[in-house]
């Protein structure tokens, strides 16, 4: 392998990025939610009770952008917000069966889109990919279970 292509894996990784990115926001527009709200609602299904503080800090967006995003889910019945038991000043948050049914739904449309992007790989290569592609997240600090949307900033 030349230098010259090997200076072109952060530049193919963002256009693969880019075009996946919105691959999974156009297969989640008929369900009328963004990739981050879909990143939410799995990161409280996995951990149901969590307080508002730690989804924002999981995340890493400010309180008054989880906060927006959490109403927006609570006003669709995907999410309820119960004060805590332990800390008054502090809310707990769940997915309802709504949350958990779309939820089912978000990772339906989720394997059928990582099979659609990489249906010209072999299995073994897919694995190899996911391998070395999480070793380079894993170094510079980035989660695996949620999309840290500049958006949502």
């Amino acid at each position: 392998m030349t230098s010259s292509r090997r200076h072109r894996v952060a530049f193919l990784l963002a256009q693969l990025g880019s075009d996946a990115a919105s691959g999974f926001e156009q297969t989640l527009r008929p369900l009328g939610i963004t990739p981050s709200d879909a990143g939410v609602l799995r990161f409280v299904g996995r951990n149901p009770g969590i307080s508002q503080r730690a989804v924002s800090e999981h995340v890493g967006v400010g309180s008054s952008r989880i906060v927006a995003i959490l109403d927006r889910l609570e006003s669709r019945g995907l999410v309820e917000r119960r004060r805590s038991r332990t800390d008054r000043r502090s809310h707990e948050l769940n997915l309802t069966e709504l949350g958990r049914e779309l939820l089912t739904e978000v990772g339906q449309l989720a394997r059928q889109h990582e099979q659609d992007y990489t249906a010209t790989l072999e299995p073994d290569e897919v694995e190899q990919l996911q391998d070395v592609l999480g070793r380079i997240a894993s170094a510079r600090g980035l989660s695996v279970d949620i999309h840290r949307d500049s958006s949502v900033n």
